[in-house]
């Protein structure tokens, strides 16, 4: 029988013990802040940005939300070190648009990394609170989100396969996962899926593409992590009759990654 995550009360556990440890910290006088910048015309990041706020509240972290309408590089720029320097503020996020956004405004893909690795470079390492930059003291959100879900289920070893190589969550679970005992395979849309799905013992598929992931594409008794926001990579009613675990959306990754992102605030100034 198929077990489903449920993110949601997966999150909610982890909210309840993140409120308890804000809760020691503003009796000391710590008061826990993040600020996240969103453009103005990105409505999966406005939407994802107001999801972290919510949960911020229920924590009790201080929430600053900056919509930019201006996204000049060196504009963010600034406005990323200024919050660098804000002693009130401990976490800082940028929340990253799509490929489709970044062709929207005349990037191709080159040309929107290179513009988005600016705005992870001015962030300060020690705000790094969602792990976007190489040295950051915390792992990304997103990756850490996984993780959960694997050492939930006691799944340490296996074949590992990663759709959606080339983008940057991609790109961060073939990084880890390769330095944990997974043999790890990263594939991309354009190439053959089926002969390297099938083979998964786990599957994580992140690329945003609905119902790009098939049943016929699945191995029996897989686990399949569908990080494909905000409409999900898997077929689920088709996939859920193959797999051992799975994760919705919504209520799967989402609420995981999220409080991810938060307990890594919470955690560094706590132990700090």
């Amino acid at each position: 029988m198929v077990l489903v995550v449920d993110g949601n009360r997966l999150a909610l556990e982890k909210e309840a013990k993140l409120k308890q440890k804000v809760k020691q910290l503003e009796e000391k006088e710590v008061i826990v802040k993040l600020a996240v910048i969103v453009m103005s015309d990105d409505g999966a990041g406005e939407l994802y940005a107001k999801l972290k706020q919510e949960a911020a509240k229920r924590i009790g972290i201080k929430f600053e939300k900056k919509v930019v309408k201006d996204i000049e590089s060196n504009k963010l720029v600034e406005l990323i070190k200024g919050y660098g320097k804000d002693d009130e503020v401990q976490g800082i996020m940028v929340q990253r648009p799509g490929i489709n956004w970044g062709k929207e405004h005349g990037m191709d893909r080159k040309e929107f990394e290179i513009w988005w690795e600016k705005l992870v470079k001015a962030i300060q390492p020690k705000k790094d609170v969602d792990g976007l930059r190489p040295d950051s003291e915390f792992l990304l959100a997103a990756v850490k989100a996984v993780k959960m879900v694997l050492d939930k289920n006691g799944v340490n070893k296996g074949k590992m396969v990663i759709v959606g190589s080339k983008g940057l969550m991609g790109r961060e679970l073939i990084k880890y996962f390769s330095t944990k005992g997974f043999k790890v395979k990263g594939i991309d849309v354009e190439d053959d899926l089926v002969k390297e799905t099938i083979k998964a013992d786990i599957l994580i598929s992140a690329t945003g593409k609905r119902n790009l992931v098939k049943g016929k594409m699945v191995k029996n008794q897989a686990v399949v992590i569908d990080m494909g926001w905000p409409k999900g990579d898997v077929e689920f009613n088709k996939v859920k009759n193959k797999a051992k675990v799975i994760t919705p959306v919504p209520g799967g990754m989402g609420p995981l990654t999220v409080v991810s992102l938060l307990e890594n605030l919470v955690e560094n100034l706590y132990t700090s």
